[in-house]
């Protein structure tokens, strides 16, 4: 593939020290090479900037205004035809970009999608085999698993779309902010495919702002949440749809061509049995 079209991976940066060289080593080793960097250092205290500087790559610092605004600093300061979030404490394999573009350039997508590797819940990880392509809205819904999965960095986005749509993060929203952003980017492309062979390595860390969530009490999570489920709920009534209705996997088990057994597999790992569309046996996931 000829190296034509320009990919800007932007990169949000916080005290991320120890992990940014194996980041911008790991995207400067891509089969593709048309790739322009950008590290949004978003008021680090550690090393992170001089760590930086030592690469060819464009800097933007800024105070501490948290990953959104990090992210949209880096959104309109890319130069590229495409666009990628990616985390710096985080992996990609080495034909990440060249199995993405493929794809996007191949479908004349809006939005791209790999597979992924989650260190923290494997039974979520997944990846693909085939090239998928999607156009209604359920289909692309369902396919991105954005409704439970809403990770940004899972997507390979044209930036004149996001222009078009004027999309970027809310910068009020402290949790699951990429959630928002990707249901609605999800919602609004004009297609969506999935690239076979581009995985994505999302590393589990004890000082993610992630895991931090999840460590704060029930009551906290709560109220962290909130944001995040009044746009869901408000995204589904705007749209006429129902986000967690989409978010199911169905397996049938069939004995002489009759469908005795039937598997209901939910994004979030639950499973339930039904035996002659009867509920036989529901199994949860143990996070």
């Amino acid at each position: 593939m000829e190296n034509l079209h320009l990919i800007s991976v932007v990169i949000p940066a916080y005290n991320v020290a120890p992990y940014l060289a194996q980041c911008l080593e790991n995207i400067l080793n891509q089969t593709y090479k048309n790739i322009e960097i950008i590290v949004v250092d978003d008021g680090s205290t550690d090393n992170t900037v001089e760590i930086a500087e030592k690469y060819r790559i464009k800097l933007i610092s800024q105070e501490n205004k948290g990953v959104s605004a990090a992210r949209n600093a880096g959104l309109k300061a890319a130069t590229g035809e495409y666009l990628h979030f990616m985390d710096a404490d985080d992996l990609i394999n080495l034909d990440f970009y060249e199995q993405m573009l493929s794809s996007a350039l191949y479908c004349n997508a809006d939005i791209t999608y790999c597979g992924m590797i989650n260190e923290r819940d494997p039974k979520s990880s997944y990846d693909i085999q085939q090239r998928f392509l999607a156009t209604l809205t359920e289909d692309k819904i369902v396919l991105t698993k954005v409704s439970s999965q809403g990770y940004c960095f899972k997507y390979l986005l044209k930036t004149s779309f996001l222009n078009e749509q004027k999309l970027e993060f809310d910068e009020t929203a402290h949790i699951a902010e990429d959630m928002i952003f990707s249901l609605q980017a999800v919602f609004l492309a004009n297609k969506v495919v999935s690239a076979p062979g581009a995985v994505y390595y999302y590393k589990y860390r004890n000082t993610s702002a992630l895991t931090t969530q999840r460590k704060k009490s029930k009551w906290e999570r709560e109220k962290t949440m909130k944001p995040l489920r009044r746009f869901k709920k408000d995204f589904e009534k705007e749209h006429n749809i129902k986000l967690s209705a989409l978010s199911v996997t169905w397996t049938y088990y069939r004995f002489l061509g009759m469908p005795l057994l039937k598997r209901k597999t939910e994004d979030n790992g639950n499973t339930t049995w039904y035996f002659l569309g009867i509920n036989m046996v529901r199994r949860k996931n143990k996070r």
